[in-house]
């Protein structure tokens, strides 16, 4: 899970340093540049992938202290209950402004889950279709 949060981190890193790369070089924005947020990678598959895995790290946690203290509700319940509640409320929060910075955000907010991502369908098919269906 701490792998996926990297990767997500990386990949929101490089979109970030090509996107300003193309934009100082005078470059036209095209696809996810032109949106100007990623959509591609972790990101096809849900908005946030490195607070999901982070929630899950969280949740794991919480899962082995069951099976050591051999309690459901323990000290360890605190933690993830807290950390998942302050992701939710960053969550929305980032959503909110994302949405209002960029146009195209609430489309792919159509498309991609926030956290959970589906088991149907792959994020790419259902990008070509909806720009078919347009």
């Amino acid at each position: 899970l701490v792998v996926i949060e990297s990767i997500a981190d990386n990949q929101q890193n490089q979109f970030q340093t090509e996107k300003y790369r193309r934009i100082n070089a005078g470059m036209e924005l095209e696809g996810e540049y032109k949106d100007g947020f990623c959509q591609s990678g972790l990101f096809s598959i849900v908005r946030k992938p490195n607070y999901a895995a982070e929630q899950a790290i969280w949740i794991s946690f919480y899962i082995f202290s069951i099976s050591a203290s051999g309690e459901i509700f323990n000290w360890s319940s605190i933690g993830w209950i807290l950390l998942v509640l302050l992701f939710q409320g960053s969550g929305a929060l980032t959503e909110k402004l994302t949405l209002m910075k960029y146009k195209e955000y609430l489309e792919y907010q159509k498309r991609v889950p926030l956290y959970v991502p589906r088991f149907y369908g792959w994020p790419s098919r259902r990008r070509e279709n909806s720009k078919k269906q347009n």
